[in-house]
Parts: structure tokens; C-alpha cells; sequence
């Protein structure tokens, strides 16, 4: 198959493993805009004095951010990890078709969308959504069906100034916006239930653990929203439900860690010199640590603390750059590895890897708990105007998260380099051309051959 039959299977895939490459290739993008637009935010935080004047473009580029992270990488990386896992298992996508149509469908609307300059914030919150002076109105143009009551909602507002209920929107936004919390991490949870049994060397630790956690996770994620309404007023039995139903939530998370850390610690050796085990190892370690700063948040005492805080943004953050991130980097190295049939990283490659996936995590550990500190002394997210105090540790974070971001570009490339100059030597991509040495060799083989048979025909 030539190179542009390649790409043309991968733009229009024909089968699991194109639909996995393609649905990898539009998250990855994504992952870059999501980057491009955090760090501008970073730039924005960083400079108090400006606060007041950058107020739009630090909310146009909020919003693009959150947009990029939630509606386009998550679940694109979601489809990405889960049809890997059934090319692993020798199963098939068999509607192809239709999951070419909806990834370029999602993605053409989401541009426009954001080609508008959005400044309302991904969250979409009134009145800041609504104001008539905002530069674009997202729901008049790109919707998902999870937020198709909210877009009518708006365009009913827009059209027949049906007034919008802070609250009511807030519930149905947050019923889409926090299961979707979950796309990724759920299947990254599967891949290490995969990846560390096999790296450590023994089968994991329960089975039946792993069953049960099933159950326990399912139930806390679709009921659990609510706790993102911590600060609104919610009636009591409310309050004790979202108490409960987070409880159930770590529950099932804590059954993950311990079943995967036994089968760690219980196995004689660990490969973690094979990037893909390294990456894997990484996920779940950093996974413990950003789930640890969460512990206290389900308490109705203490949740309306922090709820509008950094406190919480250090914690999910923490989360997306261990567990998503290197979580997801770890299973795109095995895509890397599984697409091509004898490839393997190189000793040179897997050690530069493993440099990069260090050289990540450890800054953005430091911007996570830096975030965490300045949420627990006041500082209140979604908002450019802060007091001056805080300006400290948004230079820090700024500068940590410059120095990392570099670590994660060396895992990716060096990967993908190793992996097309082993293409590159194979018949991947286009058939093997015949060099005029080997055409030479071949024809003097002939011309011998031709002579033999003529000296055998004159002897009979």
C-alpha cells in the first residue's frame, strides 16, 4: 500500500486500526490547542498589572481551552484508547463509516465555534454567557447532545427573551460536563489493568476487585455531578447525597490503586526500562498523589472552602498531566508499537523516553501543588483579577510549566521518529524498490542460467 493510500485510509478509515490512528491524530491536535490556549492564560495570570485589560482575551482563550480539552480531546482520546483496546483484542469497529462522519462533523462545528473568539468561559455560565456584548454566542452554532436542552434554552433566550435560570443551567451543564470528566481516565484505568500485570511480570492482583470496581466507579461518576454545585443552595438531603455519592466515586478509584500497586509490589521485578511499562508506572503513582489532595472535598463542611478555588484546579490538573496525559502517551507509544509488525523501541529511544516522561511530571507536580497552595490561601479561579499576593505563584507555575512541556514533546517525537525510520526500512508504506546493484546481480544470475540450459540442449 502506497503512502497516500495510507493517508487516505486514515482520513476515511476502512478499518479498527485506521479509525484508531485517526481519532489519536484529531486529540492529539486538540491536546495542542488546549496547551497553546493554557499557556496564553499562564501569560495572561502572570502580569496583575494588566489584569483589567486582557479581561476578554483571557476569557476567549478560557473557553477555548476548556472547549478543546472537554468536547474535543477527551472524547476523541476516549475513542481512541477504547478502539485500540479492541484492535488489542482482535475485535473490530465495524461502522467505520459512520465514525469518520462524526469525527469530521465534530470537528469542522467546533472550529467554527471557536473561530468566533468565545469569551464566556468553557463552563458557559450566565449571565457571562449571555451578555450583549460578547463577541460570539457559542450555542447558536455548535451544540453536543448532551447540552441540547441548554442550546435551545439559549436560543430561545436569544429569540424570544425567555429568561435563563442560573441554577437549571448550571445542572444540566455540569449532568454533561462531569461524566465527561471521565471518558478518558475510565479506559486509562483499563490500559493500566493491562500494561502493569504485563510489565510487572504476574497476573493482577483480583480479578474480582476489578469486576466490583466496575460497578462502584459507574454508579459514583453518573451520580456524582451535583458536587460541582457545592456552592449553590442545595437542599440538605442534596448536600448528604453528594457526600455519599463522592465517597462511592473514591471508593472505586482507592479498589483501582490498591489492586494495581499489590500487583506491583507483590511481582519480583517491574520493567520500567521499557518506556510503555515507565509510562504506566507514572500514570498510576501520579494518579495517587493528584487523588490525594481530593480527599477532603466531599465533606459539606469544607467543600465551599475550596470549591471556587485553585485548591481544585491543582487537583484535577494534577490529575489530566498524570494520569491523561502520560497515561495517554503511554498507550499512544504502544499504538506506535503494535501498528508496525517486529518493531521495537531501541535502547537509545526508550532511554530519552523515559527522560522526557520525568522531565514532564516532575514541573507539572510543582505547578499542580503550586496551584493547590494558592487555592488554599484565597486564590479563586476563573478570575483575571486577583490580588497581587498570589503573582508569585503564578510566576512560578508559568515557569515550571515551560520548563515541562519540552519533556512530553521528546517522549512523543522520539517515539514516532523510532518508529517511521524502522518504516522506513520496511515495506510499509510503498513496495520495495528493486536498486540497480540487485537488478545487475539478478540479471547475471539470468544471463548464466540462459547459458547453462543452452550447454545442457547442445550436449543432448
Amino acid at each position: 500500500m502506497s503512502l497516500i493510500e495510507r493517508i487516505k485510509n486514515v482520513v476515511w478509515p476502512k478499518d479498527t486500526l485506521s479509525v484508531v490512528w485517526l481519532y489519536t491524530i484529531g486529540s492529539i491536535f486538540w491536546l495542542g490547542v488546549l496547551g497553546i490556549a493554557a499557556m496564553n492564560l499562564r501569560t495572561f495570570l502572570t502580569y496583575d498589572q494588566n489584569s483589567p485589560n486582557v479581561g476578554e482575551l483571557y476569557y476567549s482563550a478560557l473557553t477555548i481551552h476548556g472547549w478543546a480539552a472537554m468536547i474535543a480531546f477527551v472524547p476523541m482520546a476516549a475513542a481512541a484508547v477504547i478502539g485500540f483496546s479492541l484492535y488489542k483484542s482482535k475485535l473490530s469497529i465495524i461502522h467505520t463509516k459512520q465514525m469518520a462522519i462524526f469525527f469530521w462533523l465534530s470537528n469542522v462545528l467546533l472550529g467554527i465555534a471557536m473561530a468566533g473568539s468565545p469569551d464566556m468561559g468553557w463552563y458557559m455560565y450566565p449571565p457571562l454567557a449571555i451578555e450583549s456584548n460578547s463577541q460570539f454566542h457559542a450555542f447558536l452554532f455548535y451544540t453536543t447532545p448532551a447540552l441540547a436542552a441548554a442550546t435551545l434554552w439559549y436560543t430561545l433566550y436569544f429569540f424570544a427573551n425567555v429568561p435563563v435560570n442560573n441554577l437549571l443551567w448550571a445542572i444540566l451543564f455540569w449532568f454533561y460536563g462531569h461524566p465527561v470528566v471521565y471518558y478518558v481516565p475510565f479506559p486509562l484505568f483499563g490500559a493500566l489493568y493491562y500494561y502493569i500485570p504485563q510489565y510487572a511480570g504476574r497476573s493482577l492482583y483480583s480479578e474480582k476487585w476489578a469486576r466490583w470496581n466496575i460497578y462502584l466507579l459507574a454508579i459514583g461518576t453518573m451520580g456524582v455531578w451535583v458536587h460541582h454545585l457545592q456552592t449553590w443552595p442545595l437542599p440538605i438531603v442534596l448536600r448528604e447525597w453528594v457526600n455519599l455519592s463522592t465517597l462511592i466515586l473514591a471508593t472505586g478509584s482507592g479498589l483501582t490503586v490498591l489492586n494495581l500497586g499489590l500487583t506491583i509490589f507483590t511481582s519480583r521485578k517491574y520493567d520500567w526500562k521499557d518506556p510503555v511499562g515507565m509510562g504506566a508506572l507514572i500514570s498510576l503513582i501520579g494518579f495517587i498523589l493528584a487523588g490525594a489532595q481530593a480527599l477532603v472535598l466531599p465533606e459539606n463542611s469544607i467543600n465551599p472552602l475550596f470549591h471556587n478555588s485553585y485548591y481544585v484546579v491543582g487537583h484535577f490538573h494534577l490529575m489530566i498531566w498524570t494520569l491523561i496525559i502520560m497515561g495517554y502517551t503511554t498507550v499512544f507509544l504502544d499504538m506506535l508499537r503494535t501498528s508496525f509488525a517486529g518493531f521495537n523501541f531501541s535502547a537509545t529511544s526508550s532511554k530519552w523516553m523515559r527522560i522526557g516522561m520525568i522531565w514532564w511530571t516532575a514541573p507539572f507536580m510543582g505547578v499542580g501543588y503550586a496551584m493547590s497552595v494558592a487555592g488554599y490561601l484565597g486564590f479563586l479561579r476563573r478570575m483575571i483579577a486577583y490580588p497581587v499576593i498570589f503573582q508569585p505563584y503564578n510566576l512560578v507555575e508559568s515557569f515550571l510549566a515551560e520548563i515541562g512541556i519540552p519533556g512530553l514533546l521528546l517522549t512523543l517525537f522520539v517515539g514516532m521518529f523510532d518508529a517511521l525510520a524502522y518504516a522506513s526500512k520496511q515495506p510499509v508504506f510503498s513496495s520495495p524498490s528493486v536498486s540497480s546493484f540487485s537488478m545487475q546481480v539478478d540479471k547475471g544470475e539470468l544471463v548464466k542460467k540462459i547459458d547453462s540450459e543452452k550447454g545442457v540442449n547442445n550436449v543432448g
